[in-house]
């Protein structure tokens, strides 16, 4: 029987080895934006990936989001390609 410690240690391996491209691919099918910002703190390369499938978004909605300002200002300044915004 494995070690519960050896599986985290594994799956974290896995998830590690994405590339940035892969993870931004992936960010683009997450359409909860605190999902997005708290994603986003989770490590760099998470963060860079977010950022990444950020900028190629034309359309983004907040409305029914719970976000500070903060979070948002943060997550819209990656949005490079946006034309449209619903807060």
């Amino acid at each position: 029987m494995m070690n519960m410690n050896h599986m985290m240690t594994e799956e974290e391996a896995e998830i590690e080895r994405l590339p940035v491209d892969l993870l931004a691919h992936i960010f683009l099918f997450t359409s909860s934006f605190t999902d997005l910002a708290q994603g986003s703190g989770v490590c760099r390369k998470w963060r860079k990936a977010v950022r990444q499938s950020l900028a190629g978004r034309e359309r983004l909605s907040f409305s029914g989001c719970k976000m500070d300002d903060e979070s948002t200002v943060r997550l819209v300044r990656y949005a490079y390609n946006l034309k449209e915004l619903d807060m």
